[in-house]
C-alpha cells in the first residue's frame, strides 16, 4: 500500500510539472514578427494604429459591428467583426492577419466586394503591433489555442 501511495504520489509530480511546464510555455507566447520588441510598446502602438485606421468599423474595445454575424449594411455589405477572440479572426494565422489587413479580404477571396480593403499606409510593423494588440485582448482559453494551431513549434 505504501508503494502504491509513493507512486501516486511521484506520478501526480510528474504530471503536475508537465503542466505547469505547458502552461509557462503559452503564458510567454508572442507574435513571430514582433519577438524582439518590447511588448508594452508593441501593444500601445497597436492600440493607436488601431484608433486610427480600424475603430470606425470593428469599435471600441475590438467588440465589432453589433449583429455582424446576421446584419448588413445599407450597401448589403457584411457588418464588421469583432476582433477581440470573439468573432473568427482567432482562427486564422498571424501571416493570413496580416495579409487580410495589408492587403484587404480580396487577399482572401478575389471576388470580394465589401469594406474592408487595403491598407497600404500602414507599415510591416503598424500591421504586426495591431495584431499583437488584438491577441493580448483575447481571452486565455481563445490565446491558448491559438498558440496551439499557429504560434508552438
Amino acid at each position: 500500500m505504501k508503494k502504491n501511495r509513493k507512486f501516486i504520489f511521484i506520478l501526480n509530480l510528474i504530471l503536475l510539472t508537465t503542466l505547469i511546464s505547458f502552461c509557462t510555455q503559452y503564458t510567454n507566447a508572442r507574435i513571430p514578427a514582433n519577438q524582439n520588441r518590447e511588448l508594452e510598446e508593441v501593444i500601445s502602438v497597436g492600440i493607436k494604429v488601431y484608433e486610427a485606421n480600424c475603430i470606425k468599423c470593428h469599435k471600441a474595445d475590438l467588440k465589432g459591428a453589433e449583429n455582424w454575424k446576421t446584419d448588413r449594411d445599407d450597401d448589403g455589405h457584411r457588418l464588421a467583426p469583432p476582433l477581440n477572440g470573439y468573432g473568427h479572426s482567432w482562427h486564422h494565422s498571424p501571416e493570413q492577419i496580416f495579409n487580410t489587413i495589408r492587403y484587404g479580404l480580396v487577399y482572401v477571396d478575389p471576388n470580394y466586394e465589401g469594406k474592408m480593403n487595403a491598407n497600404d499606409k500602414l507599415t510591416d510593423e503598424e500591421i504586426w503591433s495591431v495584431i499583437e494588440y488584438m491577441y493580448s485582448v483575447w481571452p486565455e482559453d481563445v490565446q491558448s489555442k491559438y498558440n496551439e494551431l499557429f504560434l508552438s513549434d
